[in-house]
C-alpha cells in the first residue's frame, strides 16, 4: 500500500513524443516524510516491444536524510522489432515500480509512461537563432552585463507527417570543444540550465513544450571575442547544425598601424556629417585589408557600441573599396560626438578592426519607423505613470501630447515615466488587416523616436516589466515595458514620438502598427517629477 505522503515521478513528459532510435534518459524521484528503508530498487515492468532498456532495475541513491531517493536509467525506442520497421505513430509504453518501503511500512505509486515514436523531420532540428552577433566589454575577468546581451534560440520539432512533437527530449552542444562553457544559458522561463557532458563534449539537455518549441535563452559569461557553432544532437541518429553561426564581437581601437583602414562616408570629409536631401541612409566604403575572403562579415560600431548592422562579404571585388554599404543615419545620436568604426569577424572568429572616424551627427532627417515593411500587428498602447488600467490610456494622433503630467510621479503611486502595453491574443482573424500579437509570443523589442527642437534620438527596449511589478490592474496577456521619467523627461517644443515594435515569428520578423503622437516634458519651475 502507498503511503499518503510518498511520491514517485519521472522527469521525463508520461505521454511524451520520442524519436525512432532515440537514446532517451530520465530520473526517477522518491520523496516520503519517512525515512526510505535503504538498498531498494527502481524497477522497469511491462515495457513495449519497441523499446530496450539498457538494465530494467537501478539501486536507489538515496540524499542524507534518507526521505528522498533517485536512479537513472535510459532506453533505446528501436528502429525495428523482428523484420518489421518501427512505424510513426507506434506506441510505447512501460511501468515504473519500486521495492522501496518507508519507515512506517507504506510503499510508492507505480508511474506509467505512455509515449508515442515519431520519425522528426530532422530539418526541425536546426536552431534559429535571433540575434547572431552580441557584444561584450574587453575587460579582464568581467562578466559582461545581461541587459540587451543575450538571444533567444529555438526551433519548433515536427514529425515527418508535421505533427508538433511535444515532451521530446533533446541535446544542444558545440560543434567545437569547450566552447558551451563560455556560455550561460536560461529557459524559456529564465531558469538557468546547468551543462552536463554527453559522449565527448557538454551542453544542455532541454524538451520540447506542449507546442513543439523547443527553446532557450545564451548569454555571453566571459568577455571574449569568439564565436559558437551550435548544432542539436540525438545520438547516433541526427546531429543538426543550427541555421546560423552565432558571434560575440567588440571593437576595440587597434591604433594606424595594426588597423586595416578607417570607414569612409561619401561626401563627408570632417566634422558635421548631416542627411542632406532627404534620403534616410548613407553610403560607406570598406578598405581592402590582407587575407579578405568571402563569407568575412563586416560590423558596424559606434562610440564603442554595435549598431545591429553587419554586412557578410560575397564579392570581394564590388564591396571593398567601393561605396557599398548603406546605412541609416539614425545609428548616430544627434548633436553628440561620435566614433564610427567596423569589425571584420573571419570564419575562424578572429576579429580585424578599423581606425574610428570621428564625426558629429547634426540631423536632417527625423528619427522614424521604417516605413517600407508589412505592419501586421495592433499599435501599442500608450498608458501614463498612474498605470495600465483601462481608464489610463494616452491616445494617439497629432495634436494629442504626452506630457509632464503623463509622467511624473503621483503621491501613493510608485512610478514615473509611461507604461507601453503590447496586446497579445490568440483570437486572431486571418481576414483583418491587423491582429494582436499571438500569445505564444514572448520577446518582443520596443523602440521610441523622439524629434523635439532641443532632442532627437531612438531608444531600444527589450527589457519588459511584469503587472505584478506594476501594481493595479491591467491585462495579464499583455507585454509591459517601463519607458524610465529620465528618458522621456525634458522635451521641448514641437516634438512628436512614435513607439513600434517588432518581433520574430516563424523565423520571420513581424512588425506593429507604429504609435504617434506630440510630446513636451519640460517641467515647470521646481517640477522634478516626483
Amino acid at each position: 500500500m502507498s503511503g499518503k505522503n510518498n511520491k514517485m515521478e519521472i522527469s521525463i513528459l508520461h505521454n511524451a513524443d520520442l524519436i525512432i532510435g532515440q537514446h532517451a534518459s530520465f530520473v526517477v524521484k522518491l520523496s516520503s516524510d519517512e525515512k526510505i528503508l535503504p538498498l531498494k530498487n527502481i524497477i522497469i515492468k511491462n515495457p513495449s516491444d519497441n523499446i530496450s532498456f539498457n538494465v530494467v532495475s537501478a539501486k536507489i541513491v538515496y540524499d542524507s536524510t534518507s526521505k528522498k531517493g533517485s536512479a537513472t536509467l535510459s532506453f533505446t525506442v528501436l528502429k525495428k522489432v523482428g523484420n518489421s520497421s518501427i512505424q510513426d505513430g507506434y506506441p510505447i509504453k512501460f511501468e515504473v515500480h519500486t521495492d522501496a518501503t518507508t519507515s512506517d511500512g507504506s510503499g510508492f505509486q507505480a508511474v506509467s509512461f505512455a509515449g508515442t515514436a515519431h520519425e522528426i523531420n530532422a530539418e526541425t532540428l536546426s536552431l534559429f537563432i535571433e540575434k547572431s552577433y552580441l557584444q561584450t566589454p574587453l575587460k579582464d575577468n568581467t562578466k559582461p552585463s545581461e541587459n540587451h546581451n543575450f538571444t533567444s534560440i529555438y526551433t519548433t520539432l515536427k514529425s515527418k507527417s508535421g505533427k508538433v512533437l511535444v515532451g521530446t527530449p533533446v541535446f544542444i552542444t558545440s560543434g567545437i570543444h569547450n566552447k558551451m562553457e563560455e556560455f550561460d544559458f536560461k529557459d524559456a522561463n529564465q531558469n538557468e540550465i546547468l551543462l552536463e557532458k554527453l559522449g565527448p563534449n557538454k551542453g544542455i539537455a532541454i524538451t520540447s513544450d506542449s507546442h513543439g518549441l523547443v527553446k532557450f535563452y545564451l548569454y555571453p559569461k566571459l568577455s571574449l571575442v569568439s564565436m559558437l557553432e551550435l548544432k542539436t544532437v540525438i545520438p547516433d541518429i541526427f546531429d543538426v547544425y543550427a541555421k546560423k553561426t552565432l558571434y560575440v564581437v567588440n571593437y576595440s581601437n587597434p591604433g594606424y598601424m595594426n588597423s586595416i583602414g578607417v570607414p569612409n562616408i561619401l561626401g563627408y570629409t570632417i566634422g558635421n556629417l548631416s542627411a542632406d536631401g532627404g534620403v534616410p541612409y548613407f553610403l560607406t566604403e570598406v578598405s581592402s585589408y590582407d587575407g579578405a575572403l568571402v563569407g568575412d562579415v563586416i560590423l558596424f560600431f559606434v562610440n564603442d557600441i554595435y549598431t545591429g548592422y553587419a554586412v557578410p562579404l560575397v564579392d570581394i571585388k564590388a564591396q571593398l573599396d567601393q561605396y557599398s554599404v548603406k546605412l541609416p543615419y539614425s545609428i548616430f545620436k544627434q548633436e553628440e560626438p561620435s566614433n564610427f568604426s567596423y569589425t571584420v569577424v573571419k570564419s575562424s572568429g578572429h576579429s580585424l578592426y578599423s581606425e574610428p572616424l570621428p564625426l558629429t551627427y547634426v540631423g536632417g532627417i527625423p528619427y522614424e519607423p521604417v516605413a517600407d515593411v508589412k505592419r501586421e500587428f495592433e499599435p501599442c498602447i500608450v498608458h501614463p505613470s498612474i498605470g495600465v488600467g483601462p481608464d489610463n490610456i494616452l491616445q494617439p494622433g497629432r495634436g494629442n501630447y504626452i506630457n509632464y503630467d503623463a509622467i511624473m510621479r503621483y503621491p501613493g503611486y510608485k512610478h514615473k515615466g509611461l507604461f507601453i502595453e503590447i496586446i497579445r491574443s490568440n483570437d486572431i482573424n486571418k481576414n483583418a488587416e491587423i491582429n494582436p500579437v499571438p500569445l505564444d509570443i514572448t520577446d518582443i523589442t520596443l523602440t521610441m523616436y523622439i524629434n523635439s527642437d532641443n532632442n532627437s534620438f531612438q531608444k531600444t527596449y527589450t527589457k519588459q516589466m511584469s503587472l505584478a511589478e506594476i501594481g493595479g490592474t491591467g491585462n495579464p496577456d499583455s507585454i509591459f515595458f517601463h519607458i524610465k521619467y529620465d528618458d522621456i523627461s525634458g522635451i521641448e517644443g514641437r516634438g512628436y514620438i512614435y513607439f513600434d515594435y517588432q518581433f520574430y515569428q516563424d523565423n520571420l520578423l513581424k512588425y506593429g502598427v507604429a504609435w504617434t503622437s506630440n510630446i513636451e516634458t519640460a517641467a515647470g519651475p521646481g517640477e522634478t517629477g516626483n
